[in-house]
């Protein structure tokens, strides 16, 4: 995995992360892969990187290390 942060003309970060082909192996084996920004500079947060065949599959590991979700977001794609 890479990790880096580039910046927009604005000065906005955008969180760059690479996933390689064994990356891609643990999420589909259901090893979830946590990032800690704080590594990068920026605000002490981490992002939960996941990998699933479906949404349901998705869900299932969630509800399994977290319980029930509360509040599901379908992110619509980009047109």
């Amino acid at each position: 995995m890479i990790k880096g942060v580039l910046r927009e003309p604005n000065g906005a970060p955008v969180v760059v992360l690479g996933l390689s082909g064994e990356n891609m192996a643990r999420l589909m084996a259901d090893e979830p892969i946590v990032v800690q920004l704080a590594e990068l500079g920026l605000p002490a947060l981490r992002i939960l990187l996941m990998g699933g065949r479906t949404e349901a599959d998705l869900t299932a590991q969630l509800t399994e290390k977290f319980g029930p979700p509360r509040k599901t977001i379908k992110q619509e794609p980009d047109r």
